[in-house]
């Protein structure tokens, strides 16, 4: 699986991105022949090759040819999204992230979301910064992203509507619909901005500590500003084994009905955990109740976290990481007198097995009217 690593040190900007973005391999030429469908004129991308503090990364900026809108409302920016030809995965990503910042600068202002105006980040060059982001994104295809915490910097910054505290009132409103980590050190002055960190928000997951992964190459992308500390936000990218680690939920409850507890394990399976299954047990008071197990992958936990949570009557969960070994698995199909029927086969080393998938026989079963027995007993001699 391909894993990205958002590594904010130094915060997080539109321009950040993308100039971690094209510093990993993505071609500037590529993304402003993207960024045209938006049928917007009057820029240029300008990817300079440079370096800060001793380390080589992109500066990316977002040239304006001549004078522009400045300020749009959210509607103005999404028809202008929705009537491109950008790829819809591309559009959808991009309006995602303006809701985050326009929800945002609603709650600010005390307006719908509707209504709400945009300056900084209704500009053209923060249009470009956003849409931009999400074209890379799309265009790496990575199957898991994460994000540190971000260092928001410190002091004050100066907007449209004057001189406000860092981290500025809209990107600390992204910042608490997110689960982000926020913490200032070393920089005087705004690092994190509300495009930056609606981009993050959207794209990655908050992992508080360096997440487990083979690393490959990094991107670093400038930002404009000269602060004590390098600025720039890393991107690693890497892979991860799809099999060796999976993740554990726990929780025990003794007030939920049977019919509860059967539509948990329903919600949990069709919203892609791996297993899920109760275990009696005997809790304080010695009260039965049963013990909840749930086993997903990683990129699903935050999901499965959320359903366990609302769905339950718990108040708390237990999770940890666990190592297992998986037999290398494939399919073939059989035809018998009585129809086709796959056959899952399992190898490890010298150890094979061939198992017929149950929902094909029990279709057998019921349309030929012979027993379950019957019909494993024939896919066996044929398998």
């Amino acid at each position: 699986m391909k894993v990205l690593f958002f590594d904010c040190f130094s915060g997080i900007s539109g321009d950040m991105v993308l100039g971690a973005f094209i510093d990993l391999g993505i071609d500037p030429a590529y993304l402003y022949a993207e960024l045209k469908k938006l049928n917007l004129s009057g820029f240029r991308i300008e990817a300079e090759s440079t370096m800060k503090k001793g380390i080589s990364g992109t500066r990316c900026h977002v040239v304006l040819e001549a004078d522009h809108h400045h300020h749009r409302h959210f509607n103005d920016i999404k028809e202008i999204i929705e009537n491109s030809t950008l790829s819809d995965e591309v559009k959808n990503t991009a309006l995602a992230i303006f809701m985050r910042v326009a929800v945002a600068e609603g709650k600010v202002h005390c307006v719908p979301v509707e209504r709400v105006h945009f300056h900084e980040v209704g500009a053209l060059d923060s249009i470009v910064d956003i849409v931009g982001a999400a074209i890379c994104y799309h265009a790496l295809k990575p199957d898991l992203v994460y994000g540190s915490r971000i260092n928001v910097g410190s002091g004050w910054v100066r907007c449209a509507h004057g001189l406000l505290p860092v981290p500025a009132p809209a990107t600390a409103e992204i910042l608490c619909e997110s689960n982000f980590e926020m913490y200032s050190k070393a920089i005087d002055g705004e690092s994190a901005t509300p495009t930056g960190v609606a981009i993050l928000a959207e794209l990655a997951t908050y992992s508080p500590t360096t997440p487990s992964f083979i690393p490959e190459k990094t991107g670093y992308g400038f930002g404009g500003k000269d602060f004590g500390i390098l600025n720039a936000l890393r991107i690693i990218q890497g892979r991860k084994s799809e099999s060796n680690t999976i993740m554990v939920v726990e929780t025990n409850v003794d007030d939920m009905t049977g019919e509860m507890a059967g539509y948990v394990l329903e919600v949990l399976l069709q919203s892609g955990a791996l297993d899920a299954f109760y275990t009696p047990v005997y809790m304080k008071k010695n009260r039965p109740g049963i013990h909840l197990t749930v086993l997903c992958v990683e990129a699903k936990l935050e999901l499965i976290e959320s359903i366990v949570l609302k769905e339950t009557s718990t108040i708390g969960i237990r999770k940890y990481p666990v190592e297992r070994t998986c037999m290398h698995r494939h399919f073939k199909k059989i035809t018998t007198p009585l129809g086709e029927v796959t056959i899952k086969i399992s190898q490890q080393g010298d150890i094979t097995r061939a198992t017929p998938e149950y929902e094909d026989v029990k279709k057998i079963a019921r349309e030929s009217g012979k027993s379950l027995w019957e019909v494993l007993e024939m896919v066996e001699k044929l398998k």
